[in-house]
């Protein structure tokens, strides 16, 4: 800005005052724009969430920002037919989660790819819950326990499991609830 005024002023110490001023008006609304344009996306959203959740009548709070960008994100995208093309791309737009849906005499049933931990695999099957029609079922099939991963259950509760029966655990046989706990 300093280039395009004339020379005479160049030097003027009101001139220099005003146009520090605007150059830092200018940066605050440029901030203030491009945070209005990251909250467009809810990937990065943080204050736009809130307004979101109250537009869906959302009453249950999720201190986790990731958490709550998911749960949003799967309101806005399970509207509709629930087909399993849909169905499966809203549960896959959960960051941290791949599954394959398939639907079979009634039953939708989900198979987890991947899934990052255990909060995951209910949040989908929370999500799965409320996409699907009711007179639907709903089966869930998951293949990963990391060794991490059950941190209630002790050694002495667990000696009586073998790694198989762990590994094929759906709802929590080691501990009553397990995958939903949570």
């Amino acid at each position: 800005m300093l280039k395009l005024i004339h020379k005479i002023y160049k030097n003027d110490r009101v001139t220099l005052d005003l146009i520090k001023t605007l150059r830092l008006k200018f940066i605050s609304s440029e901030n203030k724009i491009n945070d209005l344009y990251k909250q467009i996306f809810l990937d990065y959203a943080d204050w736009y969430l809130e307004i979101k959740e109250k537009e869906m009548s959302v009453t249950r709070k999720m201190n986790d920002i990731t958490e709550r960008r998911n749960y949003v994100k799967t309101r806005l995208l399970g509207v509709g037919t629930a087909t399993k093309e849909m169905i499966e791309s809203t549960i896959n737009s959960v960051s941290g989660v791949a599954v394959n849906i398939g639907l079979t005499d009634m039953t939708v049933i989900m198979r987890f790819i991947f899934a990052e931990n255990n909060r995951l695999i209910t949040f989908s099957k929370n999500a799965l819950a409320e996409i699907i029609p009711y007179h639907l079922d709903m089966e869930i099939f998951y293949n990963h326990i990391k060794w991490e991963e059950p941190k209630r259950v002790t050694w002495d509760r667990m000696r009586k499991y073998t790694w198989n029966d762990i590994v094929k655990s759906v709802e929590g046989t080691i501990e009553k609830g397990y995958d939903g706990g949570f």
